[in-house]
């Protein structure tokens, strides 16, 4: 018979916190058996290893954790935070990011050089042993690439090569920087397929309110399946995905 597993050595098993481990198996990611009158849990080190792979990250509904708040979304759901805050910005980049990680995910970091430098200050001050994830290509860091057509060609390698999940953050601005219109970002954002295209992957992108104009932001609300404001995740009221005629991610 196998061995199963208390929550402590599940925990130090998949590299997560006891209370990580908890809420997992309270929202439906993770299984487990509940064993004697105190119905404690108990893991099958198989069903460990599939989630470490990526293989179990979405419930019964189809939903996936974001990391955020303890909400969950639709698998393959395209997000955008519109930041109004410098702190919040990168709580919530944080936040996502380290979700991917702890569960196995692919995850890819598209943001200018400053900016990947603070994320990953704070997710080394958060995530033990960060490095391992990079080592194992778990983690990859881009400043993005100098047209949509390019960017989503990088992503679609690194989907193409992953195992498990994938789940993309990316802030912004790095557009700027590349001297993107904003006939370019649109373009990027539409080619992110609708959420029943695109299970098994997530996406945050991030706009900084104080950097973009009504138009662009109106442009993110359009393009995207939900958003974040001022601490609140809700679903797009604008229909969320706009198609793009043969233009597709994945």
């Amino acid at each position: 018979m196998e061995r199963l597993l208390n929550i402590k050595q599940a925990a130090a098993f998949l590299n997560v916190s006891e209370i990580t481990v908890r809420r997992w198996t309270n929202q439906g990611l993770l299984n487990c058996y509940r064993v004697g009158k105190r119905r404690a849990r108990r893991f099958r080190p198989q069903d460990l290893t599939d989630c470490l792979e990526g293989r179990s990250l979405a419930d019964a509904s189809g939903r996936v954790a974001l990391g955020i708040m303890n909400v969950m979304v639709p698998d393959g759901s395209h997000v955008t935070h519109l930041s109004a805050q410098e702190n919040e910005s990168l709580e919530i980049a944080a936040a996502f990011i380290r979700e991917g990680l702890q569960t196995g995910e692919t995850v890819c970091i598209v943001a200018a050089e400053d900016r990947i430098g603070l994320i990953m200050n704070l997710l080394e001050d958060r995530t033990p042993r960060l490095e391992r994830f990079s080592a194992a290509g778990k983690l990859h860091l881009s400043r993005g690439l100098d047209s949509p057509e390019r960017q989503v060609s990088y992503l679609q390698a690194l989907a193409a090569h992953g195992d498990g999940r994938f789940r993309v953050f990316g802030d912004m601005r790095w557009t700027f920087k590349k001297g993107w219109s904003t006939q370019d970002l649109a373009r990027l954002e539409n080619i992110i397929p609708a959420p029943r295209q695109a299970r098994g992957c997530l996406f945050l992108c991030q706009y900084a309110l104080d950097r973009f104009r009504g138009g662009e932001i109106m442009t993110a609300l359009e393009t995207h399946t939900h958003n974040i404001y001022r601490g609140r995740v809700s679903e797009n009221s604008y229909g969320g995905h706009l198609v793009t005629a043969g233009a597709t991610l994945l």
